[in-house]
């Protein structure tokens, strides 16, 4: 969705004269008493022009208006990263179960994730001793992948 600054084509450090005029200019060309021809798509209708310039023709106004689309603007980030977040989870869960991830990457993660240290214990097939709060476990390599993927899917 466009700014209001957008609409009359301004950047947010413009005077208060420089707003009038852009809104006067624009309501000269895109006015349905002066403009007979429709409308093209893309352009301001003069409900958008006359709805910027009333958010934006005072300085107190100006300042409400800069205050909510800052307000906007962080709620949309939040909701961008959020979602890069999960497609990043995502992501990190298909790698595991696809075993992209090689033995020392599974464990590095699992420290991370539960801020506890792994020993491996070499053998035939290797197993994996650790302490989650003072409670001493044993995991083998396919229980070290599953709590890793219970703890991304939380």
């Amino acid at each position: 969705m466009k700014s209001h600054y957008e609409t009359l084509g301004l950047l947010p450090t413009a005077d208060d004269v420089v707003i009038k005029a852009a809104y006067k200019a624009l309501a000269q060309k895109y006015h349905p008493d002066k403009n007979k021809a429709i409308a093209k798509p893309g352009t301001p209708s003069m409900e958008e022009i006359n709805a910027a310039y009333a958010a934006l023709r005072t300085r107190a106004l100006r300042q409400a208006y800069d205050a909510k689309l800052a307000t906007q603007q962080k709620r949309a980030a939040k909701r961008q990263s959020t979602a890069a977040a999960k497609d990043t989870q995502q992501e990190l869960i298909k790698k595991i179960k696809r075993n992209a991830i090689d033995e020392m990457g599974l464990i590095t993660l699992f420290e991370e994730f539960f801020k506890c240290r792994v020993q491996v214990r070499a053998g035939w097939m290797n197993s994996y001793s650790t302490a989650i709060d003072n409670e001493k476990m044993t995991l083998d390599f396919i229980s070290l992948k599953t709590k890793i993927i219970e703890h991304l899917e939380k």
